[in-house]
Formats: structure tokens, C-alpha cells, sequence
């Protein structure tokens, strides 16, 4: 199938699918055409500082508890560590 031809949907690409690519890079490429791109990083900064605290809080409670701090996960059948 040539790159300019249209790939049945439904079908399962597999990792690394073509069709979610193009779909990803026309949406971005879309957004950047259409939008002041560095205003809505200024905006995004202002954000992040108007609201430190609760972005600070959200990223320690993400890096809490990560794989390998449970027995558990160490004990997996595919675990190379042992």
C-alpha cells in the first residue's frame, strides 16, 4: 500500500500503527497552523506557577509508590532479577 493510499479501518497495525501517526502529526500540525503557540506556553507557565503547590503535590503522590517497592512486583514470572 502505497503512503498516500487509505488503510482499511479496523485493522490492528500493530505497535508503531502508521494510521495513529498521521492522525497524531495532522492534529499537531493542525493546532500549530490555527493557534499562537507561544502565547498558550505563556499561559501554560502562568498556570503551573499560579498553582505550584497543587502540580507539586499531584507529582509526589504520582512518584510514591512505583514498581518495585512491593515484594509483589519483584515476584513477577517474567522478573529478570532473580
Amino acid at each position: 500500500m502505497g503512503d498516500n493510499e487509505k488503510r482499511p479501518s479496523g485493522l490492528n497495525e500493530g505497535e508503531g500503527s502508521r494510521t495513529a501517526d498521521e492522525k497524531y502529526r495532522e492534529g499537531a500540525t493542525g493546532f500549530a497552523k490555527r493557534t499562537d503557540t507561544l502565547q498558550k506556553g505563556l499561559e501554560a507557565e502562568r498556570e503551573v506557577e499560579n498553582y505550584r503547590d497543587e502540580y507539586e503535590r499531584a507529582e509526589e503522590s504520582g512518584k510514591a509508590r512505583s514498581a518495585g517497592d512491593l515484594r509483589s512486583d519483584l515476584e513477577g514470572k517474567n522478573d529478570r532479577r532473580r
